[in-house]
């Protein structure tokens, strides 16, 4: 594919607002409105792990059960979605086989977004920290898409752009985005870390006149930077850390707000 326009996005926070629980293990209660990479950057090698898995597989499994015999058999489903430092998928898999930590804790938070957020988007991870050998937290997230979305997928959609996702999360999570305007399966990169989204900016600059990159966190910050238009939203945390402010071109409080942005650096591109 290739044309005037690409625009990549990232997901949670960026076109869907989250709700998101975290359990620290082994902790009673839950801790609500969490920022997820906050947990991540307090350890030095501390990583985020989603199991590409269905909800209900783990919702199904026996709550004492162990993490590492959980994950015993379904070591394909386990990926990196974003570290402080380089983690890579084998590390945090050793952790995991390792892990005592009962699938409850992981239960909790999932049955607590799943009650929230039933019907569109919802999944599930851990954190790991892998110089200590231990799982962190157990976090999940659900979300619904920010009102103006679906609008600016349309405006953007009559610019003649394509539309691509690329986020750390599975394709079984991601696939519900195909019930929005202009997102097609096949344009939809899942399990990307951060220097994986980049790659995915660079190479579709050798095919678009403009690559456009829309995000919201540190994950997004290398995107960002890489793409022609870097636009960071702050429509859900409104306290991003200076080295992402520095990423990106452009800043805006409100997604229906980014076809104005592209529309005007497409005028000064292609004009």
């Amino acid at each position: 594919m290739s044309g005037d326009l690409a625009v990549i996005f990232d997901v949670a926070g960026t076109m869907l607002e989250m709700y998101r629980v975290a359990k620290e293990i082994s902790q009673e209660g839950l801790l609500e409105g969490i920022v997820t990479m906050e947990l991540v950057m307090e350890g030095g090698r501390r990583a985020l792990v989603i199991p590409q898995l269905h909800p209900e597989e783990v919702l199904g499994a026996p709550p004492q059960m162990p993490l590492a015999v959980f994950f015993r058999g379904r070591e394909r489903n386990v990926k990196v979605s974003c570290s402080r430092l380089p983690v890579s998928d084998e590390e945090a898999l050793s952790v995991l086989l390792r892990s005592g930590a009962e699938v409850a804790n992981l239960q909790e938070t999932l049955a607590a977004v799943s009650a929230r957020c039933p019907d569109f988007y919802c999944t599930a991870g851990l954190i790991v920290d892998v110089e200590a050998g231990v799982v962190t937290h157990s976090v999940s997230t659900g979300g619904r898409p920010f009102p103006a979305l679906e609008e600016a997928l349309a405006e953007l959609e009559g610019m003649g752009a394509d539309i691509y996702v690329a986020s750390g999360d599975s394709m079984r999570s991601l696939s519900v985005l195909t019930r929005c305007r202009g997102i097609k399966r096949e344009r939809i990169y899942p399990a990307s870390k951060p220097r994986r989204k980049e790659e995915i900016v660079e190479g579709l600059k050798d095919d678009y006149k403009l690559v456009v990159m829309v995000g919201d966190g540190l994950n997004d910050r290398y995107a960002l930077k890489a793409a022609d238009l870097g636009v960071l939203t702050v429509q859900q945390e409104s306290r991003p850390p200076k080295e992402l402010m520095e990423a990106a071109d452009e800043v805006i409080d409100d997604i229906g707000k980014l076809p104005g942005l592209v529309r005007e650096r497409l005028s000064r591109t292609v004009g």
